[in-house]
């Protein structure tokens, strides 16, 4: 009987030492000010679909707000959304306005020398064009035109990567710059560019919601990780932490496959949770 007692008293200790293993006391642990709050403030762009956008009823919608709730359940927070232009998001994150950026932001070897991420979307660069313009068929044709990127993004850099490749003798891809994803519709429309570039997630979203007037041209010239950016200092790195943590809980329990299936981002997902793992787009 003292025997099996003891066997029984091993292997309970086995199990929880196991348990602490996988479900660490500190995994979520969270820093001091938003352990007392229990609030985090999020920096985003609303004019992003399927990402982050407003509804007609002007409530906040897409893949990142869903996704970012269900982790602040998993770690008992609320999540204060700060809507804003997105090159502001990254000076609101280091001046301590914001707590993190989950807007469409694409972990670049740049960033990581301010920030931390974490990975959580495959993502990359891609042109859509009008589909009554017929100068503008394939990628090629973009060589000597005018295209445009949102102001903040990394594709201007890729953009151009991609012209001294593809238009080698000839005319180079001009870009300009615009303020957010409606100014770059607008110029579309108005023949100011003949191309515009958005994220891979977002130009299927685009083309779906005016059917027969945009068209994807060509393939994406570029692949990235989108991630949560954090600042580097102790206390950021703990919610950095705590956030990895609650991502890793939403995948196991299958709310991300339904977030993925329900926005229509099944080429998008990715289920590694990295940190820094980015890619130069």
């Amino acid at each position: 009987m003292l025997h099996r007692t003891i066997l029984t008293a091993v292997a309970t200790l086995g199990l929880v030492g196991q348990f602490a293993m996988t479900h660490p006391a500190s995994a979520q642990a969270l820093p001091p000010e938003v352990a007392k709050s229990k609030v985090v403030r999020v920096a985003i762009e609303a004019a992003y679909p399927p990402l982050e956008v407003r509804n007609t009823a002007g409530e906040l919608e897409g893949f990142d707000i869903d996704l970012i709730r269900a982790m602040g359940k998993v770690l008992g927070v609320t999540i204060e959304h700060q809507d804003g232009a997105f090159e502001q998001m990254t000076p609101s994150l280091q001046s301590g306005r914001v707590d993190m950026i989950m807007s469409g932001f694409y972990d670049t070897p740049k960033r990581r020398a301010m920030f931390d991420f974490i990975d959580y979307l495959k993502a990359g660069a891609q042109f859509y064009s009008l589909a009554a313009n017929k100068e503008v068929q394939k990628l090629e044709d973009l060589c000597g035109k005018t295209v445009s990127s949102v102001r903040g993004t990394s594709y201007p850099d890729t953009i151009k990567a991609f012209s001294d490749k593809i238009c080698a003798g000839k005319e180079p891809i001009t870009v300009i710059l615009d303020t957010n994803l409606g100014q770059q519709i607008t110029n579309l429309k108005t023949g100011r560019i003949v191309a515009g570039v958005q994220g891979l997630e977002a130009v299927p979203t685009i083309v779906q919601t005016e059917p027969g007037t945009f068209m994807i041209l060509g393939e994406p010239i570029s692949m990235a990780l989108m991630g949560m950016a954090f600042n580097k200092d102790a206390d950021s790195t703990v919610l950095r932490d705590a956030f990895a943590y609650a991502l890793k809980q939403v995948i196991a329990d299958g709310t991300y496959d339904q977030l993925i299936k329900k926005w229509k981002l099944d080429i998008s997902a990715y289920k590694d949770v990295s940190i820094n793992a980015g890619p130069q787009p």
